[in-house]
């Protein structure tokens, strides 16, 4: 994955150039597989396996932050994952947890 190695390369122009190759090409490539999966075995709901909230979901919330932090806008190809994100937001342990929360730069 180019994200992983773009943080080891010590050059900042290939450091940069590989950076830009995930978030333009592989990023959006397994979000767009994660959304098919996700409108696949969602049944029709926000949720990634049935019409409930399980560990897959908080999985990609937690993961897909990070991403959002950098760019707000980067699931605006996506509206299913970005409604994904929303249903997992809105529940109200995890809402009040994420208003409490420390923040941290990761």
């Amino acid at each position: 994955m180019a994200y992983k190695t773009s943080r080891s390369v010590v050059d900042p122009d290939k450091r940069e150039a590989l950076t830009e190759e995930f978030y333009s090409e592989e990023l959006p490539k397994h979000l767009q597989n994660l959304d098919t999966l996700g409108k696949l075995y969602g049944n029709g709901g926000h949720f990634f396996v049935g019409n409930q909230l399980t560990w897959v979901d908080l999985l990609f919330h937690s993961i897909i932050e990070t991403f959002v932090r950098m760019k707000a806008d980067y699931l605006d190809n996506f509206p299913w994952l970005k409604q994904n994100r929303a249903e997992v937001e809105n529940q109200p342990k995890i809402a009040e947890y994420l208003k409490n929360r420390p923040r941290t730069q990761w």
